[in-house]
This record gives structure tokens, sequence and C-alpha cells, in this order.
């Protein structure tokens, strides 16, 4: 009797715990529900109890409950809802902090495959070529079908200085690509800035919103106000995103005080509306040019719209990538917690941008590779050609550049003198510190450049 006595005290327990667990992020759910969910909780208590009596093993209460924690977020059917293990709760404060392990790329799942958001500026992945908009279909060996992005995460990630090879399969390339990285330590610098002496010009490359960046930001501008600095060209391209609230600061030291940032509203019939406005007079006021590309997302995005929209400045470049969701940490205990999508953000003139992105208002396309060097630029890639070259000629020049199309063409790959400086350039540059800017080769620089000097 004592013993049943004590499982059923053990049950209500469980139950309880189950009712607090879904029920304690939003305590209005089962008010606002159609379905009580009272019937669902059951089932579950049932099978719960079903595998702790009868199941072969005996399996532990933490892997339980934490299986019954993704599957319910996995319900969602939602690539930016996760449960956030130990683990994954460590590595996230580590990304936000800008120090981390891996080989620096954001992902998501679009259309059920791996979708390459942007390789992080200066990082292994960007130095090994990846490029947003790159499926990733393996991870060595391992097939990544029907897996969810903490898996996928976890595959790509590991110890510094061993290699991962990720399969890329890329628009306009015939065969899959493979890249074979080395994992390092990344402190991603938030952002890099310069003065375009020729031109008169302020350069200010931001490469993700961390903690850090409104601090960074507001350094730059002060130096080139104090410069006298009249124009400026901020470089979003490849920018993932980051922290919602440095969006928002950031965007608040372009706008005039009062003006709509960007707006958020939550399930539909809560009234769950925000407004964010500009609580400041813009800390800089001369022109401004914003280059974005297919690289740009979430908080790129708001700063990019917020700009377009208010009329402050004008975007150059590619379409953005286009998320337009907010996550929210909400800590389950102190080293767990769930990243859960909460909202959909709005540009000033209500613009929902998610799966669209937005639109430059002077569209660039960046210079591509010609289709007639692609098959063999594959093969080039495949055999690490590049990597072999640049063991003996390390520096960019002209007659570097020569003796690299010569050496490709005693191996029958023949490409374009355009395509073998791209090539090479990239191959040297990940080696040695790549320039801030180059107009040389940038066209949409050079392009927003031409534009800011015109306006």
């Amino acid at each position: 009797m004592l013993k049943k006595i004590n499982e059923r005290k053990q049950h209500l327990y469980i139950l309880t715990f189950l009712l607090g667990l879904f029920l304690g992020i939003s305590r209005p759910f089962l008010a606002s529900t159609d379905e009580p969910a009272h019937k669902y909780l059951d089932y579950f208590h049932q099978v719960y109890q079903i595998i702790k009596t009868d199941y072969v093993d005996r399996p532990a209460n933490k892997e339980l409950f934490y299986g019954a924690i993704k599957g319910t977020i996995n319900s969602l059917d939602d690539p930016y809802s996760r449960f956030l293990d130990e683990n994954d709760f460590s590595q996230l404060q580590e990304e936000t902090s800008g120090k981390f392990v891996g080989v620096g790329i954001e992902i998501t799942i679009k259309d059920g495959e791996v979708v390459v958001i942007s390789p992080i500026e200066d990082t292994p992945a960007m130095k090994a070529g990846i490029k947003a908009g790159d499926t990733i279909t393996r991870v060595d060996n391992t097939s990544l079908k029907n897996k969810g992005i903490a898996d996928i995460v976890k595959l790509i990630k590991g110890l510094p200085h061993t290699k991962v090879k990720l399969h890329v399969r890329r628009e306009g390339f015939d065969k899959l690509l493979e890249f074979e990285i080395e994992r390092l330590p990344i402190k991603i610098e938030t952002l890099n800035y310069a003065i375009m002496k020729q031109h008169k010009i302020g350069y200010l490359k931001l490469k993700v919103f961390n903690s850090s960046t409104q601090r960074e930001v507001e350094k730059a501008l002060n130096y080139f106000n104090k410069q006298n600095i009249q124009k400026l060209i901020i470089d979003l391209r490849w920018n993932p995103g980051g922290l919602l609230d440095k969006s928002i600061q950031v965007s608040d030291m372009f706008l005039e005080k009062g003006k709509v940032i960007v707006s958020t509203k939550g399930r539909e019939g809560t009234g769950n509306i925000i407004e964010f406005k500009s609580q400041n007079d813009s800390l800089y006021k001369g022109k401004l040019m914003v280059l974005v590309n297919e690289g740009s997302a979430s908080a790129s995005e708001i700063f990019s719209g917020a700009i377009k929209d208010n009329k402050r400045g004008k975007l150059v470049g590619q379409k953005t990538f286009g998320k337009g969701l907010v996550q929210k940490v909400f800590s389950l205990d102190k080293n767990i917690g769930i990243s859960l999508t909460i909202a959909r953000y709005y540009t000033p003139l209500g613009e929902s941008i998610h799966g669209k992105g937005i639109l430059p208002d002077h569209i660039v396309p960046m210079k591509k590779i010609s289709d007639e060097d692609k098959d063999n630029i594959a093969l080039i890639y495949k055999k690490k050609l590049p990597e072999l070259f640049t063991k003996t000629h390390k520096k960019y020049n002209d007659e570097n550049v020569k003796q690299f199309m010569e050496f490709l063409k005693k191996r029958n790959l023949e490409i374009s003198n355009e395509s073998a400086s791209i090539i090479f350039r990239s191959e040297v540059y990940r080696y040695s510190k790549r320039p801030l800017y180059d107009l040389k080769f940038d066209n949409q620089l050079k392009r927003s450049v031409d534009i800011i000097n015109e306006v």
C-alpha cells in the first residue's frame, strides 16, 4: 500500500511538473486555446508511466523529459525555435559574446534543406569559399536529411584545429562542391572602419550585431565626425544579424528623434504590438549608403529597412536574405532554456520581409564567375590546386595571376583571366590579412562610391 501511495505521489508530481513546464511560460495558455490541454497531458503521463514500468531498459528521467521538450518544439515546424540543453545554452552565450569554436557560418532550415544564411567575415568558412545561399547536404559522411538545427550545429562544431568536410550544392554548379575546413577558436570583430582618402568617404564594415556593437559604432561615428567626413558607406554584406536591441540602437544613431525603426507583432489577437522609435537626435548627419546582399539577414535587415523606409539613405547591392522573425530565450533553469519565435517584425512602412527580403534602391549584382568556367573551377577546387599553387606564390599580383593560369593550363583546366584572378586572390587572403576594401574587385562598393558622389 505504501508503495502505491508513493507511486501516486510521484505521478502527481510528474503531472504537476509537466503542467508547469508547458504552462509556466505562458499562463493564459489554457484560457486562450480552443481545446483543453489536460487530455493530452494525461496521454503523455500514461506514456511516461508505461515506459518507466515496461520498457526493456531503464531510461533516465532527464533524457525522457528533454526528448519531450524537443518534440514539442519540433512540432512547431519552426527552424528558429529550439530547446537549449546545457551544451547549447552555453554555446549560445558564447556566440552572442562573439567568441566560440567553429567554422563561422550562420545556417537555417529552408524547405527541408540546410541553407547557409551567411559565412561570417574573416572566419574559416568564408576563407574556404562558403557562400550565402549554399545548401549543405552532408557533414563529413553524415547526411543532413531530417536533422534539426541543433544536431547539425553539433556535427559542424568540434575540437579546435580538427577538420570538417562540408558537401555543398551551389546554384549554377552541376556537381557537389567539397570544402574541408579547420575548426578554430573564433573571435568575431564587430566592425572595422577607415576613410577612403581619395574620395573623402567613410567606410564602415559592420560584421555582426552583438553585445559590443553599439559602443563600437558610436566610436566609429565620432571618429568620422571629428574628421569632418560628410559621406559614409556602411557595409552589411554577409552580416547574419544578431541582437535585435543592438540593431535598434545603431539605427537610432542615424535617424531623427521620433522616427519609427521597426515594429514587432506577436500572436494574432493578443494585441502584442511594440513599436520602436528613435530616442535621440542622430549622431551622424552626413550622406549615407548601405551595402547589402543575400547574406544580410535579421538584425541587418532591421537596420536596412529603417534607413530605406525613412529615406535616410540608399541601399545598394542585392536583395537581402529575408529573416523577419524575432526570437526570445526563456531560461528554464540557470543552464537550460528554449529559444522561441515570439513575433514577426515589420519595417517602418509596415512591410513584413520574412521570406521576401529587402530590395535595394540600386540593384548591383556581384561579379560572378562565367558559366563557361564553372565545371573546370569545380575540379580546380576538388583537386585543391589553388592551395597547392599558393604554397610557392604567396603574393597577389598580375605576374602571379599569369603563372596561376599557366599552372592550370598544364593540367587541362583553363579558365579566364578574371576567374583566375578571383580564385587566386581569395586563396591568398586565406593566409594573409584581407584589405578592408578593394575598389578594383568590389564592383558593388565601387558603384556605391559613384552613387554617393552623385547625390
